[in-house]
C-alpha cells in the first residue's frame, strides 16, 4: 500500500502543474467549451488504455481453482498512462494559465486485483477495484498545493486457455472483459473570476474549478506467456470498444449580468448548464475503438509475483507502465 500511495503522489505532481492559479479576465465561455470539446476528442481514445491497467498478469492462464494446489491470487497494481497535452494546454491557456509544452500528461492508476482459476473448463476470472482513499486524497491535496484528485476504477475479465502450456510450449489465452473508470482534478481559486458571452459578463466569487472524465469499455485480449526459471515473460494484444466523456465545471455564486448571460447561452443553444451556483459542460464521445499491445515480465519467488508491464495504444500513440505485486498459487 505504501508503494501505491507513493506512486500516486509522484504521478499527481505532474498533474498538479497543469492546474491554473487564476483565470484570464473576461474569458469567453464559448471558447472554453470549444477547447473542452477538442480535449474530449483527444481523451476518448486514451481512457480505455488507462482502464486496461490491472489484471494483465504474467501468466496467460493461472490454472484450475479445484486443482492441487488450488489456483488463485490477490495483489495490487499501480502505474500510469498518458494523454497528449496540447489541447489541455490550450484549454488552460484560455483559463488564464500560461500555456506549456509538456508533450504528455500522466493519468495515475492504482488498484487491488484478484484472480481465481475456473473449474471443469480451462478458464480463469479476474476482478479489480481502484480508488483513492480519503487519507491518501488528503495527502495528495497537501502535496499538490490544494489539488483534489478523484479516481475510481472497476473491471472484470474472463480468460480461456487455448493452450495450457508445458515444459516446451507456451500458454496462450483469449479473454473478454469490461472496464469502468472515472477521474477528475479540481482546485479552489481564491480570486473572483470574470466570464463573458455575447456582450454580457458574470463574476464567479472564489470559484472551485475542475475537469472530469469517464469511460466505459468492452475489451478483448489475447496473451502468450512462458515460464523460464524464476521469470515469466509475456506479450499480448487487446482492443476496446468504448464510450467516453470529459467536461469542466465552475462552482460558485454567480453575479453580474446573470439573467442576460443565461438567456444568451440558451438562445445560442450552447451545451452549457448554468445556474446561479455555477456552470458546466460535458462532451460524450461514443463508439470509440482503440487497440493496444502490452507485455512485460514477472519475477517469481515462491508464491510472490512481481510484475513489470508496459502498454502502448497503436492508434493514438498513448502509452503506460505499471508495477504489480501479488500472492499467487
Amino acid at each position: 500500500m505504501k508503494l501505491v500511495k507513493k506512486s500516486i503522489a509522484l504521478l499527481t505532481l505532474g498533474l498538479a502543474l497543469t492546474i491554473p492559479s487564476s483565470f484570464a479576465q473576461s474569458v469567453d465561455i464559448s471558447d472554453i467549451t470549444s477547447s473542452m470539446d477538442e480535449f474530449a476528442e483527444v481523451l476518448a481514445p486514451a481512457l480505455p488504455l488507462n482502464s486496461a491497467i490491472g489484471l494483465n498478469w504474467s501468466n496467460a492462464y493461472i490454472g484450475q481453482l479445484l486443482g492441487i494446489p488450488p489456483h488463485f491470487g490477490v495483489g495490487t497494481v499501480t502505474g500510469f498512462t498518458t494523454i497528449k497535452a496540447e489541447t489541455f494546454g490550450t484549454l488552460l491557456g484560455q483559463l488564464g494559465y500560461p500555456e506549456f509544452d509538456l508533450g504528455v500528461i500522466p493519468i495515475p492508476v492504482a488498484a487491488v486485483e484478484a484472480r481465481i482459476g475456473g473449474f471443469l473448463l480451462p478458464f480463469d476470472l479476474g476482478l479489480k477495484v481502484g480508488l483513492i482513499p480519503d487519507s491518501v486524497g488528503e495527502s495528495l491535496s497537501d502535496l499538490a498545493g490544494g489539488l483534489d484528485v478523484d479516481y475510481l476504477l472497476v473491471g472484470a475479465d474472463l480468460r480461456y486457455a487455448l493452450l495450457k502450456g508445458n515444459i516446451l510450449l507456451p500458454t496462450v489465452s483469449l479473454g473478454v472483459g469490461f472496464n469502468y473508470m472515472k477521474g477528475g482534478l479540481s482546485a479552489s481559486i481564491g480570486d473572483d473570476q470574470d466570464f463573458s458571452y455575447a456582450g454580457y459578463n458574470i463574476t464567479a466569487t472564489a470559484p472551485k474549478v475542475g475537469l472530469d472524465w469517464e469511460s466505459q469499455s468492452f475489451d478483448v485480449k489475447a496473451q502468450i506467456s512462458k515460464g523460464l526459471l524464476i521469470f515469466t515473460p509475456y506479450l499480448g494484444v487487446g482492443a476496446s470498444y468504448s464510450t467516453s466523456s470529459a467536461g469542466y465545471y465552475v462552482t460558485s455564486d454567480l453575479g453580474g449580468d446573470y439573467d442576460e448571460f443565461k438567456a444568451a447561452l440558451e438562445a445560442a443553444n450552447l451545451p452549457i448548464d448554468i445556474t446561479e451556483n455555477g456552470f458546466e459542460s460535458t462532451k460524450t464521445i461514443e463508439n470509440v475503438f482503440s487497440a493496444r499491445v502490452f507485455g512485460g515480465v514477472s519475477l517469481n519467488i515462491l508464491v510472490l509475483r512481481l510484475d513489470f508491464s508496459g502498454l502502448y495504444n497503436v492508434l493514438d500513440g498513448s502509452y503506460g507502465a505499471s508495477i504489480g505485486a501479488r500472492i499467487q498459487l
